[in-house]
C-alpha cells in the first residue's frame, strides 16, 4: 500500500524511494514501539517496529530476525484510531506474501462483513501465543488512510441525520441486523420494511430533481481490486490539523461517522478539496485498517 504513504505527508514531490529506504532504517533503529514474537518451529523472531511521524500517525516496519540478522519484509503507514472499538466477531488470515494480515469483522453498522488490514500483527501473534484457548474478548478499533477526498455540505434532512448518528439508533439497528443474521424472521421483515421505505423516499426526491448526494447522508462501498479499500461518504465529527515531522506537510486527522461506524482517517491537505470542519461531510477513497484489542477475562469481569 505504498500509494497511501502520501496520506501521512510522504508525498511524491517531497520524498523519493531512496528517502523511504532511509526512513525505514530510521524506524528500525529509533523506533517508538516494538513487538516481538518468536516462532518455536523456525527459531526465527517476528519483529514489528512503529515510529510516529506526526501526532497519531506514522510508519511501521515488519520483518524476521534470525541468526543472520534482521530481514525486512514490508512497511506501511498507519493512523491510530481513537474509538473504543467494535465488538463484532473477527476473523484474521495471513496474506500469502509478506507478513501482512487481513481481517474480517461482522460489524452491524456497515451491514456486511468489513474487510481491513491488520494494523498490529505483532500484538495479534503474541495474543494468540498467550491465549491459545481464545478465552480473551476481542474488539477492533478502525482507522483509515485516504489519498483523495472532497468536502461536501451536510444534507438538508438534519432530523434524520441526527437520528442516524445517535448511538441509540445505531445500536438498535446493529442489534436488528444481528438478529436477522441469526434467522429471526421479524428482524428480517423489519429491515426489509426500513430499506423499502428509504428506497421509496430516495426515489421520490431524485425524481423531484434533487442530487443524489443531497439525498444520501452516508455510504460505505467496496472500491477497487483490493478488498480492504472503500469509497465512502461520511459525516465529520472532529477535525485536527497535524504536520508530518519528515516533510512538514499539513495532515488532517478526522473522526468520521459513517452510518454509526466511527473511525479516524488521515490525509494531506493537498489531496483534500475543501476545508474540513465538524458537521461537514467527507467523500473519499480509503484504505481501511484495524487494530485488534485483546481483553483478558479478568479485565472484562
Amino acid at each position: 500500500m505504498h500509494a497511501y504513504l502520501r496520506s501521512i505527508g510522504l508525498t511524491d514531490d517531497r520524498i523519493t524511494e531512496k528517502d523511504i529506504e532511509k526512513l525505514c532504517d530510521r524506524v528500525y533503529e529509533k523506533y517508538d514501539h516494538m513487538e516481538s514474537v518468536r516462532d518455536e518451529d523456525t527459531k526465527a523472531t517476528f519483529l514489528e517496529f512503529s515510529k510516529e511521524l506526526g501526532k497519531g500517525f506514522g510508519l511501521k516496519v515488519l520483518g524476521m530476525q534470525d541468526s543472520f540478522g534482521f530481514h525486512r519484509t514490508s512497511y506501511y503507514p498507519y493512523v491510530v484510531g481513537s474509538d473504543e472499538g467494535s465488538d463484532g466477531s473477527v476473523g484474521i488470515q495471513k496474506k500469502l506474501m509478506g507478513d501482512a494480515f487481513i481481517g474480517v469483522c461482522n460489524d452491524g453498522h456497515v451491514g456486511a462483513p468489513l474487510i481491513f488490514t491488520l494494523q498490529n500483527p505483532g500484538c495479534y501473534l503474541r495474543g494468540l501465543k498467550e491465549d491459545p484457548q481464545h478465552e480473551s474478548r476481542v474488539t477492533t478499533t478502525f482507522s483509515a488512510l485516504a489519498k483523495w477526498g472532497r468536502i461536501l455540505l451536510p444534507t438538508r434532512n438534519l432530523e434524520h441525520r441526527l437520528m442516524e448518528t445517535s448511538s441509540d439508533w445505531a445500536e438498535e439497528r446493529v442489534e436488528t441486523i444481528q438478529r436477522a443474521k441469526m434467522g429471526d424472521d421479524e428482524a428480517m421483515k423489519e429491515l426489509t420494511v426500513q430499506n423499502l421505505e428509504l428506497y421509496g423516499k430516495a426515489q421520490d426526491r431524485i425524481k423531484d430533481g434533487e442530487d443524489i448526494l443531497s439525498v444520501v447522508d452516508t455510504y460505505f462501498i467496496p472500491y477497487g481490486m483490493e478488498s480492504d479499500q472503500y469509497h465512502i461518504l461520511a459525516n465529520i465529527d472532529r477535525v485536527r490539523e497535524e504536520h508530518s515531522s519528515v516533510t512538514g506537510e499539513v495532515v488532517w486527522k478526522m473522526l468520521l461517522n459513517c452510518g454509526g461506524l466511527l473511525f479516524d482517517a488521515c490525509m494531506t491537505d493537498q489531496d483534500l478539496e475543501g476545508l474540513p470542519l465538524p458537521g461537514m461531510r467527507l467523500k473519499a477513497d480509503i484504505w481501511m485498517q484495524g487494530r485488534i484489542n485483546f481483553l483478558l477475562p479478568s479485565a472484562v469481569s
